[in-house]
């Protein structure tokens, strides 16, 4: 049985092959995934909307309505290992020439029971990075990498 308390076992797959169009579920299942080594941290994702919003001189509360959508920036960290595949992948879509999106898979460990699949969220964007985090004697090599997203993540429920 999983750990629904914390992110413990969850896992980061990129895609060597640039994805530079929408997909969808199937699509995404068809790639070849590999898994980053040493995740730490993965930041926040997930659709947003930004508020438009717009006053009338006949109401006493302003009107909001919903702008355009983000799919959200998130940074992933990981302990640096010059070797590790995925690293490797994420570095290369990091580097400022590359102009094309990376395909993410982000696989929780949540199964709700141990004949059933974690839940997945599938998505894609620019990478910026790596960025070299700072830190003290006992502070682990790590490296940041932020992600742009460009399409809103698709979110596989677990299955039985």
């Amino acid at each position: 049985m999983a750990n629904k308390t914390t992110k413990f076992g969850t896992k980061v797959y990129v895609c060597a092959t640039a994805q530079d169009s929408d997909l969808n579920q199937a699509a995404f299942e068809a790639l070849t995934w590999v898994q980053v080594g040493k995740v730490g941290n993965i930041g926040d994702f997930g659709a947003t909307s930004n508020d438009v919003t717009y006053n009338t001189l006949d109401e006493a509360v302003m009107s909001h309505q919903k702008g355009v959508g983000d799919a959200g920036s998130p940074d992933i960290e990981v302990a640096a290992i010059f070797s590790d595949p995925g690293q490797i992948i994420l570095r290369s879509f990091g580097d400022p020439l590359n102009q094309h999106n990376m395909a993410i898979k982000i696989e929780r460990n949540d199964k709700p029971t141990g004949y059933s699949t974690n839940t997945i969220a599938y998505t894609r964007g620019t990478v910026s990075g790596p960025t070299y985090l700072g830190g003290g004697s006992d502070t682990v090599e790590r490296e940041k990498y932020t992600l742009r997203l460009n399409q809103v993540a698709i979110r596989v429920d677990p299955q039985p």
